[in-house]
């Protein structure tokens, strides 16, 4: 039997799972909203999810260095703007990698925001 998402028995498209492999905000919760109790919730399952932060880490580092590495491959060529392209893309995703790792040690200082 294959993997069933909905009752049709469709499996999930590539741009889906890549989406779920790639992006670890959707796992996390608002801590800005609600009551003080919906808060305090809210916080304390971002503590218990912050175990697959570094996961993430990995995975936009390595996303990180594939584009500068591209970027410096293309460059050489004289493929300036594909090259320019790989170094912007690189940048974004050290971006996104810096800020899920300072999420990261946040999570893991403060046991308790409330």
């Amino acid at each position: 039997m294959g993997t069933q998402i909905d009752g049709r028995g469709a499996a999930p498209s590539f741009p889906y799972l890549l989406y779920r492999y790639l992006w670890p905000f959707q796992y996390f919760r608002d801590v800005t909203r609600g009551g003080r109790l919906e808060r305090q919730q809210a916080y304390r399952h971002n503590r218990a999810m912050r175990r697959h932060l570094p996961g993430f880490v990995a995975k936009w580092s390595f996303l990180t260095l594939f584009a500068m590495a591209a970027g410096g491959a293309l460059e050489p060529l004289g493929l300036t703007v594909p090259a320019a392209a790989c170094f912007i893309f690189a940048t974004w995703t050290l971006l996104v990698a810096l800020l899920l790792a300072v999420d990261w040690l946040w999570l893991e200082r403060f046991p308790e925001l409330y």
